[in-house]
This record gives structure tokens, sequence and C-alpha cells, in this order.
């Protein structure tokens, strides 16, 4: 493992949160940096990035990572994702994001 990459800046925390957890559904290790950071109005900090941003470690992954994060960045459904719900035993409709039924709390990958 090389490191940090930066592979997309968000507009906002949720943004970036929302990018962070798509790819750990896809077993991809990410982090959000910037978050925390409170933009001043002029000055130094005015020419620079201070939007949050994701990271990813695993080399191996990175251009599975970019992939989905450039998907994301389109507002492209990602393409691991084939189906727009999924059924629950207990009967519920659960939209494909969701890794457990609202109704029932059943994880998606339980029989």
């Amino acid at each position: 493992m090389s490191g940090l990459a930066k592979i997309y800046t968000a507009d906002n925390g949720m943004d970036a949160h929302m990018l962070k957890a798509l790819l750990e559904q896809e077993g991809i290790s990410a982090v959000v940096r910037g978050d925390d950071v409170v933009p001043l109005q002029g000055g130094a900090l005015f020419r620079m990035e201070v939007r949050p941003s994701v990271w990813v470690f695993d080399d191996d992954r990175r251009d599975r990572a970019q992939a989905l994060a450039d998907e994301y960045g389109r507002g492209a459904a990602p393409s691991s994702s084939d189906d727009v719900t999924w059924d629950c035993p207990c009967g519920e409709s659960v939209e494909a994001q969701f890794s457990e039924c609202w109704s029932c709390g059943r994880s998606r990958a339980d029989p």
C-alpha cells in the first residue's frame, strides 16, 4: 500500500460520506478529509481547496474506487447495482442502495 489517494472532491460533508459508504459497500476502505474545515472569507484560504474530499487506501482497488466516484459524481447509479429494489422475505420492497430492510432489519445478504 503506497498511501492515500484522493478520488473525489465533494460539495459538502454529507456528499463525501455518502460516497465513502458506497465504497465501503464494495469492500473498499476510504476516509473523508476536510469535512470539519470551516472556510474563511478572503486571504490565503480563499485559494485553498476547503471542500471535503474522499481518499482511498487500497492500490489494488483504486481503479474501481475511481470508477465508482466518477459515476457517483455524474449522478449515475453504481454499475454494481443492477436492481432498483430488492425484495425482503418479510414482504417489503427495499431500494437497492440499502443493505438492510427498513421494516424488519434483515440484511440483504441473509438467506
